[in-house]
């Protein structure tokens, strides 16, 4: 026997209402399931050396750099960034921001230096310009907690004397790590990015130059900014750094995943609604029935 009208629309209630439950959509958002109140500065070595061939083995400082800066912005979902890099000079390549497309294009394209360009590496450099930018971010939003993130070799080769220190720049932050890499057997640099077969001359010897990185000089900096020096060596780990941040989350609670992009829940619910009023209109109509049934005939009993 066939199931009646009836009987199909009230399982077309019971199962649409779950539905609705379930808030169907499609796509993924491109928004974070939370957001966090810290405002991070990058500091980033560009110089030649960060070419050197010793990450992960045989690969380019600069690429774990990459990967690990990328990986910031996975794990602080709406935090906000801005960058410093550093060379013959210092300069504010992004100023704070939220958006990490932005971020992540800053971080994709992070010239290094050519062999020529600068005057010899010095750690210190952007000390003085991370001290202005974190400044002018308190004045601005003081609510938020400011973080350092310094990456580089470490390695110091230059002969002027802007080597400053980091010291004040740790009254403005509330943690932070200072990320090495490099090895200190060193390593050769390829006169380009693309590692088209030229190497970085020492122009004291004419022979192959190899970049050594100075842990030392980077746990120095680290002792500066009161955070903790960490030696990248590879891939992966990221996720620890950052828990050392100790970041707070607001306007939602960490989740599996972002919501729809385009949430159903709403065409759903409409056709609920729908059903729901069939349903009561039939209930009304059998309502007033049964009371027409009830009321006496004219001329004679009901």
């Amino acid at each position: 026997m066939r199931p009646g009208p009836l009987v199909v629309r009230r399982i077309a209630i019971a199962v649409t209402f779950v539905i609705v439950l379930l808030r169907p959509g499609f796509g993924e958002a491109d928004v974070p399931t939370q957001l966090s109140d810290i405002d991070l500065l990058v500091v980033v070595d560009r110089t030649r050396s960060m070419a050197a061939l010793d990450y992960a083995g045989t690969k380019p400082r600069i690429e774990g750099v990459r990967d690990d800066l990328d990986a910031l912005a996975d794990d602080l979902p709406g935090a906000r960034f801005a960058m410093i890099a550093f060379g013959a000079e210092s300069r504010l390549v992004l100023p704070f921001t939220s958006d990490t497309s932005a971020y992540e294009a800053a971080v994709d394209t992070i010239d290094l230096e050519l062999p020529l360009e600068g005057d010899g590496s010095s750690a210190g450099r952007p000390a003085a310009q991370a001290l202005e930018v974190l400044e002018r971010a308190a004045e601005r939003r003081p609510e938020r907690r400011r973080v350092v993130v310094y990456v580089g070799d470490g390695e110091d080769t230059g002969t002027d004397t802007d080597d400053a220190s980091f010291g004040p720049v740790a009254d403005l932050v509330v943690g932070g790590v200072v990320l090495g890499y490099g090895t200190t057997d060193g390593a050769r640099m390829p006169e380009d990015d693309e590692g088209g077969g030229s190497w970085v001359r020492d122009p004291a010897t004419g022979e192959d130059a190899v970049s050594r990185a100075d842990l030392g000089r980077l746990e120095d900096i680290a002792g500066e900014l009161d955070v903790d020096f960490v030696h990248r060596t590879g891939p992966g780990g990221m996720d620890e750094v950052v828990d050392t941040f100790d970041a707070s989350y607001v306007d939602g609670e960490r989740g599996d995943g972002p919501p729809a992009a385009h949430d159903l829940t709403w065409l759903f619910g409409l056709l609920l609604l729908g059903l729901v009023l069939a349903e009561l209109r039939d209930g009304w109509r059998a309502v007033w029935r049964s009371q027409d049934a009830l009321l006496p005939r004219e001329g004679g009993r009901p």
